[in-house]
């Protein structure tokens, strides 16, 4: 249906009025988006429940929309356009009736941007509540995981360990926490320098008789404490500096840091 029959359908009439199928409706209101001639078209039907709101008389060129529009509204007469009151009254009451309906044309657009903006804002609370939630959660993880390193640097059983900086490296230190009822161990690092960026630091736990190392793993820079998993009957522990993401063995010229447990 092109631009001119759906004018003479008088399927705007009932758009406007809202009695218009919703299938249709929603196939009119996506033409009206993309089609000026039918905009301009419900415009003019619109002007016309304005002036039957204002009590107005239509003018001559209206005559053929104000019948159809009559016909929507259950009248079957036409009617001769005679300025008296009752004339007057009764385009008013019918005016009133049609704009009392709630669906003009710019009333349902109005409505249809409405929902879509609070379908935005609701879309946005929800986004806004599930990083509220995240955030909410990670506070949480960061208390558990430091109430767990408390309660593991008060235990009885634990033991503060100084890593004092080595030769070339004096400025540098680390403090170890080691429980040997435990399988972790906690590592403050926060008295190294910055790594390079091509380097890494290692942890090290040592046995003394034989000199034996095993890796404890990568540590970041980093003012917090880490928990580094550590299965080991630990004497002492070291820090050296290695190719980034860590090495097999120590390199012991890059030793920053060492310190032995009290036995």
């Amino acid at each position: 249906m092109d631009t001119q029959e759906l004018i003479n359908s008088g399927d705007l009439e009932l758009y406007v009025c809202g009695v218009l199928e919703l299938e249709r409706s929603i196939e009119i209101t996506k033409e009206l988006k993309k089609n000026i001639p039918l905009q301009l078209e419900v415009q003019q039907i619109e002007e016309t429940y304005m002036k039957l709101a204002t009590g107005l008389a239509p003018s001559k060129n209206e005559l053929e929309l104000f019948d159809r529009l009559q016909t929507i509204i259950g009248k079957d007469t036409s009617v001769e356009i005679v300025k008296t009151r009752p004339n007057y009254l009764a385009w008013a009451a019918a005016a009133a009736l049609l704009i009392s309906s709630g669906y003009l044309y710019v009333t349902n657009n109005d409505l249809t941007d409405t929902n879509s903006n609070l379908e935005n804002q609701v879309v946005t609370v929800q986004q806004d509540n599930e990083i509220l939630n995240s955030e909410i959660e990670n506070v949480k993880s960061v208390n558990n995981d430091y109430e767990e390193a408390l309660a593991f640097i008060k235990d009885k059983n634990t033991v503060k360990v100084d890593l004092a900086g080595q030769k070339g490296f004096e400025n540098s230190y680390a403090t170890a926490f080691y429980n040997d009822q435990e399988d972790v161990t906690y590592i403050d690092v926060s008295g190294l320098p910055e790594a390079p960026s091509d380097k890494s630091y290692q942890l090290w736990s040592l046995t003394l008789n034989p000199l034996t190392p095993t890796s404890l793993g990568v540590v970041e820079n980093s003012n917090s404490l880490l928990r580094v998993e550590n299965d080991n009957a630990s004497q002492a522990f070291g820090i050296t500096l290695e190719e980034y993401g860590g090495a097999a063995g120590p390199n012991l010229e890059q030793l920053y840091t060492l310190g032995v447990i009290d036995q």
